[in-house]
């Protein structure tokens, strides 16, 4: 994908990407499918996208899974993922901020569901700004995440997989819940506007 068909999706609803939110869209269909493929996707699979802008990996998460629970902080484009998204009935857009709500109250009743009970997966192109503070929200969790694929900036997702001689307290932090692996370096180019 080219930038093109995102500066017309933000031009058709009147928006701008706000960058006091860290809004970068991913417009690099080979990412997009790296990040597909890393989450390991069926149809029984709930997934929780943070900050879901636009709705690209939304909607192709979409045509995948059981359900998309998207969490967007901001309203303008809450409107328009409702609206772009309308013929999705598995995709529920929630305006909130995430840290606000725990994930079992995010996820409510879907966890209930058999066909859908396998726990849920966070797929997400994180706001750089808050990166940590959503990695402990979902880690320290009472309803942990079954995987999580997170786009982070380079240098946050190098300090969450360093090796002991070179962690850090979120490495140390996040390591206690998890084993962290680097799936792709993704370069600026990727997003509209570039970081």
């Amino acid at each position: 994908m080219e930038t093109s068909p995102v500066k017309a999706l933000l031009q058709q609803f009147g928006l701008k990407a706000q960058k006091r939110l860290g809004q970068h869209f991913l417009v690099d269909e080979d990412i997009l499918e790296c990040i597909l493929s890393a989450a390991e996707l069926s149809r029984k699979d709930i997934v929780v996208e943070v900050g879901p802008g636009l709705g690209i990996l939304t909607k192709r998460l979409a045509e995948v899974v059981g359900k998309v629970i998207a969490v967007e902080l901001d309203f303008k484009l809450v409107r328009m993922l409702r609206e772009s998204l309308a013929s999705f009935s598995n995709v529920k857009i929630i305006h909130a901020d995430i840290l606000k709500i725990a994930p079992q109250q995010l996820l409510g009743d879907y966890l209930t569901i058999p066909e859908l009970a396998q726990g849920y997966k966070v797929v997400a192109n994180l706001p750089y700004y808050i990166t940590s503070p959503i990695l402990r929200h979902f880690l320290e969790a009472w309803a942990k995440p079954s995987l999580m694929v997170v786009m982070v900036q380079k240098e946050v997702g190098e300090a969450i997989a360093a090796n002991p001689g070179k962690m850090s307290l979120l490495s140390v932090s996040t390591q206690f819940y998890t084993k962290p692996t680097i799936i792709a370096f993704v370069p600026a180019g990727s997003f509209y506007p570039p970081p």
